[in-house]
């Protein structure tokens, strides 16, 4: 099936204005999403979307295809909704967020691949990514985002608590069993189209999670392609100034490893 890749970038952060444009490494940093967007094999086409002329200007001008969207959606999602909208003739879309200058394009190849297998064969509606968690602080914290499945892979639930219930202080293993969701999501694009016209549900309004307006409004499957702590390292989001200069230290370490393979 067709692919289509779509990174949001919205200017209006409230935590980190104008962020799309934050330099890293000399260059913004929707130019570092964009170009290793365009490494993903499985992809047939790559356009960011957003709600503002400065990075309209800015991604036209690194060479990159842009689309404006309107400025009253509230979720990325109901951006990427109203880009595959203008293209039918792609039957996958990927919600790329535009705040993830340092994903591993094979990554995202093997969510087109595996999701793409699962949404044709009718076994999943929605595919995203999670990894296993084994720090307590992680569990704990309420900007990691966590997921919990049932027998058969499908997700029943995310939530910004500890789910399954733990207490502090309880001893982890690589068997607790606690999954952390990472925000990149393979849709179909009917079903893209259809949930974004869906209300704002209670859940996603508490939890302030989109993906859960899918799971609240029923009737839909949800999966996750399982990485590897290694590579979900690559999936930090980049939510703050402070991020961005964490960000900016693992991109050189990640090209002076690239240049020197021995160290």
């Amino acid at each position: 099936m067709n692919t289509l890749i779509v990174i949001p970038a919205r200017y209006q952060s409230s935590r980190f204005p104008g962020k799309p444009l934050a330099l890293l490494q000399g260059k913004p940093m929707i130019w570092h999403v964009w170009s290793r967007a365009t490494q993903i094999k499985m992809a047939d086409k790559v356009i960011v979307c957003t709600e503002d002329d400065r990075i309209l200007k800015v991604v036209s001008e690194f060479g990159g295809e842009v689309v404006m969207t309107s400025k009253e959606h509230h979720t990325g999602s109901d951006r990427v909704a109203e880009v595959a909208g203008l293209y039918p003739e792609f039957q996958l879309v990927v919600n790329l967020q535009g705040d993830l200058p340092l994903f591993s394009p094979l990554v995202i190849d093997r969510l087109i691949q595996e999701g793409g297998r699962w949404i044709e064969s009718g076994q999943a509606d929605l595919v995203t990514l999670c990894a296993k968690i084994d720090l307590e602080e992680e569990i704990f914290s309420p900007n990691t985002v966590k997921l919990v499945r049932n027998s058969i892979g499908n997700i029943l639930y995310f939530s910004r608590s500890p789910i399954p219930h733990i207490e502090r202080g309880t001893p982890l293993s690589s068997e607790s069993g606690f999954l952390k969701h990472y925000g990149v999501y393979l849709y179909h694009r009917e079903f893209l189209l259809k949930t974004a016209n869906c209300p704002e549900g209670n859940l996603e309004k508490r939890e302030r999670l989109e993906q859960l307006r899918v799971l609240e409004a029923g009737g839909s499957i949800i999966r996750a392609v399982e990485i590897a702590s290694e590579e979900a390292k690559q999936f930090c989001e980049v939510n703050t100034p402070s991020d961005l200069v964490c960000a900016d230290a693992n991109l050189s370490s990640q090209i002076l490893r690239e240049r020197n393979p021995t160290i």
